[in-house]
């Protein structure tokens, strides 16, 4: 569902092996409500019960993954894991509720055992991933599948000496349309930048033209939406020209921890 814009001034954890539940004997307070002690009472004996199941299903699942990995690599090639990066591998890939993630856990970990490329392993990677969501890792995919500088846009609606937020993406792509969610993509783009994966900077690509951005399909219908719910306000397409190219430390991570 789409938001009503604003206006701003410018310039469980669970798998799908596990089913959660706590039996509760005293039905009529579903009924009133649960008091502060009864609600954290029920909160706490649920991850007392089955935290230590779904701990176990999330290694047994990096395990599988793990072994996958490892068959792609001669015996001789394969060396004893380092403790600094597979504790934090381990603990991160144990809690992880996305299969997407846990295969970069797998990847990363498959990587530090091989004689190849075990020393080129950085140990911020396992902390990294914690911060990952499995949409994050299917846009670093894209980035590499482009493999070249990426144009993008910030675009506004304008009016006046102001905006209208909530109404797109604060940075929207037409090369990541494929990816079906521009809302999600825009996150993952800030969230990659800001974990230093992904460079993202003022500036143009060379051969773009970015007043594309104006005529792209996916912003002549937020405009049209912006339009409607503004009948009053002159509205404007602008569009802040941005590039996203991969850095090495960014490259590093990708060929350890998500290509073949």
């Amino acid at each position: 569902m789409k938001e009503i814009p604003n206006i701003s001034q410018t310039t469980a954890m669970g798998s799908n092996n596990s089913q959660i539940g706590l039996q509760y004997n005293h039905e009529e307070h579903y009924h009133q409500g649960l008091s502060v002690a009864d609600a954290t009472a029920m909160a706490l004996e649920i991850f007392r019960q089955y935290f230590p199941q779904l701990q176990k299903e999330a290694q047994e699942s990096l395990r599988v993954m793990l072994d996958e990995e490892l068959t792609k690599r001669a015996p001789k090639q394969i060396n004893p894991p380092s403790a600094r990066i597979a504790v934090p591998t381990l603990q991160g890939a144990s809690v992880s509720d996305e299969e997407d993630v846990r295969k970069l856990y797998a990847k990363l970990l498959a990587s530090s055992m091989d004689v190849a490329t075990s020393s080129q392993i950085h140990p911020a990677f396992p902390k990294i991933i914690d911060q990952m969501s499995a949409f994050d890792a299917k846009l670093m995919k894209k980035i590499v599948e482009i493999s070249n500088s990426i144009p993008v846009a910030n675009v506004q609606f304008t009016f006046d000496n102001m905006y209208l937020t909530s109404v797109i993406p604060h940075y929207y792509s037409p090369y990541f349309d494929d990816l079906n969610d521009p809302w999600a993509t825009s996150l993952s783009i800030e969230n990659l930048a800001r974990l230093q994966l992904i460079n993202l900077f003022d500036g143009t690509v060379e051969t773009y033209d970015y007043d594309k951005f104006k005529t792209e399909p996916f912003v002549l219908e937020q405009f049209e939406f912006a339009k409607k719910h503004n009948p009053t306000r002159n509205l404007t397409i602008k569009v802040s020209e941005y590039v996203i190219q991969l850095n090495d430390f960014g490259r590093r991570f990708i060929e350890l921890c998500i290509t073949d």
